[in-house]
Order: structure tokens, then sequence, then C-alpha cells
């Protein structure tokens, strides 16, 4: 699954480059686009099974910056996936130059962060 995005200003620091942490808001809109494209929203998620994902792990290769104004695409992947977790594989690219690598483990959390298991609904379409 492919999300594009373009760098604003306020994305960017003193240099103009994207600031390291707004990586992590790139990532998680192409693990969002990801859910929408399987037909989930984190609201409906939330009213159906009564729990939300949460970001446990991350593992983030940066290898070059991006600037104002580019744009960039985010690719997402399942790479491994059980009741309790989901491991992303997510690289961002500025044309196919790739600038960020990383993998991301999420697990879905109840209100009181105990942790839910995914139905299997969701692991079928994940699994698709």
């Amino acid at each position: 699954m492919n999300t594009e995005i373009k760098v604003y200003y306020e994305d960017t620091d003193a240099s103009k480059r994207v600031y390291y942490a707004n990586y992590l808001k790139f990532l998680e809109r192409g693990r969002t686009d990801y859910l929408y494209n399987l037909g989930f929203t984190h609201k409906n998620i939330l009213e159906k099974y009564k729990f939300y994902f949460v970001v446990k792990n991350c593992k983030i290769d940066y290898k070059k910056p991006a600037y104002f104004e580019d744009i960039l695409k985010i690719t997402t992947k399942v790479i491994n996936i059980s009741k309790v977790k989901i491991l992303f594989h997510q690289q961002i690219k500025k044309n196919e130059e790739l600038l960020v690598d990383s993998e991301i483990l999420i697990t879905p959390v109840f209100s009181n962060g105990k942790i839910a298991k995914i139905p299997n609904e969701m692991l079928e379409k994940f699994s698709n």
C-alpha cells in the first residue's frame, strides 16, 4: 500500500529538512491509510471492537533527509501478524530514493491498557 504526502513548512526545522520526529507522523499516516484501504477506521474499530492500536516498538533507520515541498511516497506492508500484534515494514522514498526504512510494531489495547485480541474478521482482511 502506498501513501503520497507533501512536506509542508511546519514539517521542517530551521534547515528546511524534515524534523526527525515528523517521520513518525508520516509513518502513522501510511498505517492509517492501510487500515482505511481494508475498510477500517480507528473510530469504527473502537466503536465495534472496543480497542485501539498503539505503537509498541519502532525501529527507524534514517538514510537521507527530505526537504520542504518534497513529495514523498510511504510504502506500508504487513510482515508479521498475530492475534495480539502487527509488524509493519514501512519505507519513505522521494522518487525512488530511500530516505527512511522502518519496522513498526503495533498492538491492540482496551481503554484500560490491557492487550486485546484482533478479531478473526480483521485478521482475514489483513491476510488477503
